[in-house]
């Protein structure tokens, strides 16, 4: 259910302490229940302590909603900070409310709290749906309450960024009407990381893990379900960021090992923007695209092949990045019909774009509106691009996808 909320936020407050300490996040490499972690190491040990949360690879599946996933628990969150970042949680308090919860707080003491962030008038998933989401709370002002949230992402509701919002008690409590764990967290020296010990444990998990990883990619391989797909697309979403994670860390204490990892990124974001069209082609009824799951197989073995080099005792120096995709062009028709979308869809002058434009450096794109952009070329051209053709070469720049919608035609128009 949701609750109203009165007086919401409409935009974050700038804040002497914690709004530095945002800026220094590698907020686009956490998820949303380790965010609120970084960030109390990250008080306490100088920016960057939070790195240290990518050092100790892991693969782990659990069920949840009968579907397999990666996903992590606020618990499982819970102990990699305290195992890495030297954080103790002091206490613990479930489905407390809102006035439980002001009571707890003090200032320069933060709680770490989880809720629904369907209730959270500041997350753009508010009113749309349910997830668990961390952030910090303390007490500010007679009357107020100070949330710290450091989530980073784009969602279909608009962008979600780091922030301080300080929220009236009324607006605080309505939020939280649903129920609130709330952790009390002291921070202490972040323990020394013993790194090449850290890179062949690294090594020795991976080879551990592949058992594991073969059971949840067959598990997965079927996509035939929304609901799988949408778990899918979560999964991901989590493997590239803690793989992105991972590589932050290495390059902070072993920038030599961290050039194993390279070019790896821009492969995952790429799977992350095919498996979201799959998802909403799925949702409007449409097939999916079953080889999604040998993609995402292939991109965790390039992974464990990487951390498997980086402990041997040369290292690993090769260069992974992805040659450039060939320029490609539609027929005029499609490329007018294309530009045209891009335009509409971004806000862009069509006549500007040219067949080299990347697609994710357009100003305004993301993988919300290339599903739009595609949508309106179909309508345009009177076509439907079979999943099949939805590759990753296919959605990289402006020329890949007017040739992808020139092959659909089947021809000039």
């Amino acid at each position: 259910m949701s609750h109203h909320v009165p007086n919401a936020p409409d935009r974050p407050s700038t804040d002497p302490v914690w709004t530095p300490i945002l800026t220094g996040l590698h907020a686009t490499a956490l998820d949303c229940l380790q965010t609120s972690f970084a960030l109390l190491a990250d008080h306490a040990n100088g920016s960057g302590s939070h790195l240290a949360l990518g050092a100790r690879f892991g693969f782990h599946t659990r069920d949840k909603d009968g579907l397999v996933t990666v996903e992590a628990t606020s618990d499982d969150r819970a102990a990699e900070a305290v195992d890495l970042l030297g954080l103790r949680v002091e206490g613990r308090w479930m489905q407390l409310d809102g006035p439980q919860v002001r009571r707890l707080s003090a200032p320069g003491q933060p709680l770490y709290v989880t809720a629904d962030a369907y209730d959270l008038p500041w997350c753009p998933y508010h009113d749309h749906e349910h997830m668990r989401h961390s952030f910090l709370v303390t007490a500010a002002a007679p009357d107020e309450v100070t949330v710290v949230d450091a989530y980073h992402n784009d969602t279909a509701w608009g962008p979600a960024r780091p922030g301080v919002w300080r929220l009236p008690d009324a607006v605080f409590d309505t939020a939280l009407a649903g129920g609130a764990h709330t952790l009390a967290v002291t921070a202490h020296p972040a323990p020394e990381l013993d790194v090449p010990a850290m890179l062949a444990g690294n090594a020795a998990r991976a080879g551990r893990a592949r058992p594991e990883i073969d059971g949840y990619l067959t598990r997965t391989a079927a996509l035939d379900t929304v609901a799988g797909l949408h778990r899918f697309v979560l999964d991901v979403w989590l493997l590239a960021r803690a793989r992105d994670l991972h590589e932050r860390w290495l390059a902070a204490v072993a920038p030599d090992a961290a050039s194993a990892l390279a070019g790896q990124a821009a492969r995952w974001q790429q799977l992350a923007t095919r498996s979201y069209v799959a998802l909403r082609r799925a949702q409007a009824g449409r097939p999916a695209a079953p080889e999604l799951a040998d993609a995402l197989g292939e991109l965790i073995a390039e992974h464990l092949a990487a951390l498997e080099s980086i402990a041997g005792p040369a290292g690993a120096t090769g260069d992974d990045a992805a040659p450039p995709a060939p320029e490609r062009a539609g027929d005029d028709g499609v490329r007018a019909a294309v530009l045209g979308a891009l335009g509409d869809t971004l806000d862009l002058d069509g006549s500007a774009l040219r067949t080299t434009d990347v697609l994710r450096e357009l100003p305004g794109f993301d993988s919300f509106r290339l599903v739009d952009v595609i949508d309106r070329v179909e309508r345009r051209l009177g076509v439907e691009v079979p999943a099949t053709a939805l590759s990753a070469a296919d959605l990289r720049d402006v020329g890949s996808l007017c040739a992808m919608f020139g092959a659909a035609t089947g021809g000039a128009r």
